[in-house]
């Protein structure tokens, strides 16, 4: 995405925010201990219901698949107090707790800790106008005055992508995108490399996609957090993504 693209995206989440559309936030919980699976959470109000909703994601970090999801059912306990709707706020959304309860036994299970985050090596909200959406330079030695490592360059790439048949949402909303990410050192060598071959089950709808955070373990284990964007109810979603892989060396 250029800069001019970048412009548009912060105007469409300025615009999701005052439509009442979804805007999640995200929180890494951190990688295994031996590096082999790594786990993100996302909460938000849904809009149009209301309703609180969370989710925790596993994924296995060698080749990027999902081991399992927790999320919350609707229930009317959560919508209704005394008879009460309730209005929440995602800073208070009440879906975290449980969906962490849900989780924690098998986060605990595989040895998922904020401990084993590794080192967070570039945070781009997207309030961050100065930020590149699509590519970024990093280094997994911040912090260390001991070790010097090498550089690296991260770029993503979308390639639009419409479903056989065509649904009959399609005509409403953005085309879906394939994503690919692609990792590469100081001297241009190609060191990770992932690329969608087909719109995947739980993000078969999103349109667009920013760079958010890189988290990198044991100097070669990459979780990338992803901004996305796709259709809700009364507007486009800022939804989250995490993809994983190996940095060679």
């Amino acid at each position: 995405m250029k800069p001019s693209g970048l412009c548009v995206l912060l105007l469409l989440l300025a615009a999701i925010a005052s439509s009442a559309a979804s805007l999640a936030s995200a929180e890494f919980l951190g990688f295994s201990e031996d590096g082999e699976y790594a786990a993100l959470e996302q909460y938000w109000i849904a809009d149009g219901s209301g309703f609180p909703q969370a989710e925790i994601v596993v994924l296995s970090v060698a080749d990027n698949s999902i081991i399992r999801v927790f999320d919350v059912p609707w229930t009317e306990d959560l919508m209704y107090v005394e008879g009460a709707e309730m209005c929440y706020e995602n800073s208070m959304n009440p879906a975290r707790e449980i969906v962490l309860g849900y989780a924690g036994p098998f986060l605990d299970s595989i040895d998922i800790s904020k401990q084993n985050e590794g080192v967070h090596c570039i945070s781009h909200p997207v309030t961050d106008t100065s930020a590149e959406s699509d590519c970024v330079s990093f280094v997994t030695w911040v912090g260390s005055l001991l070790y010097r490592g090498p550089q690296y360059s991260l770029n993503i790439l979308e390639y639009q992508e419409t479903p056989e048949p065509d649904p009959e949402w399609l005509s409403m909303f953005d085309t879906p995108v394939l994503l690919e990410v692609v990792i590469t050192d100081s001297n241009g060598n190609t060191v990770m490399h992932l690329r969608d071959e087909s719109l995947q089950q739980g993000y078969e709808y999103v349109s667009d996609y920013r760079i958010r955070d890189i988290y990198v373990y044991d100097d070669s284990l990459a979780a990338i957090i992803l901004n996305t964007t796709e259709p809700g109810f009364e507007g486009p979603d800022g939804m989250f993504r995490m993809v994983t892989g190996v940095i060679s060396h």
